[in-house]
């Protein structure tokens, strides 16, 4: 059990690995992308014949990063539910050594239970939906979604000449629809992925999370 206990936790440093990496690469590309279409907007400031090309390189640049975005928010929800089963693992593991050495229970600072409070409250999480914002999955459903706004913004004020107010307008409507679309399916994800795995040692009133309250 101890090498089983020692996978899970392995595994659990992979999850989170992969998923800071792919969030970082992610970011990056944003970053340096936005820069790029900054220096392409100064030129193109500079002469009108340029305008064109600024729009081009926009409606090319956006789309590729929202494609990015909802790539690495799949994966990286992925790995958080994969986090999230290793640690329910880990949560069973403790609940036998307590079983075995009931004397050593007052030393384990750590919920034994394997439902979602116990395995939430070991990471000092909440479980609600406000919840997916603070997540990994949910700070590249926001920026995804910001990133889908300006594309819709640009493409409108490219196809029709829409003026600047009814652009930012629809765009701002495409960014709520973008992050309640995505959040939800993050909740629902989490909700598929909990229920997948039966509780086998649920919480009782002495339960870790009172230690977060």
């Amino acid at each position: 059990m101890t090498t089983e206990h020692y996978n899970l936790q392995t595994g659990r440093a992979m999850t989170i690995a992969d998923a800071n990496r792919r969030a970082s690469l992610f970011l990056g590309s944003v970053s340096t992308s936005l820069v790029a279409l900054a220096f392409v907007g100064g030129i193109a400031r500079s002469g009108t014949s340029l305008g064109q090309a600024f729009y081009v390189f926009a409606l090319v640049l956006f789309p590729s990063l929202v494609f990015l975005g909802l790539v690495t928010f799949e994966r990286v929800l992925q790995l958080g539910t994969e986090d999230i089963i290793y640690a329910r693992g880990i949560n069973r593991i403790r609940h036998l050594y307590q079983e075995v050495a009931p004397e050593l229970q007052p030393y384990f600072i750590l919920s034994a239970h394997d439902d979602n409070m116990g395995v939430l409250g070991n990471m000092a999480m909440r479980s609600g939906w406000w919840q997916t914002f603070l997540s990994a999955a949910g700070m590249i459903a926001v920026i995804t979604s910001v990133l889908t706004d300006a594309f819709v913004g640009l493409l409108l004020a490219a196809l029709v000449n829409l003026p600047l107010g009814a652009a930012v307008g629809v765009g701002v409507v495409a960014f709520l629809a973008s992050v309640v679309l995505l959040q939800r399916y993050q909740w629902q994800q989490w909700g598929r992925g909990t229920a997948a795995l039966s509780v086998r040692f649920p919480s009782g009133s002495d339960d870790a999370m009172r230690r977060f309250s």
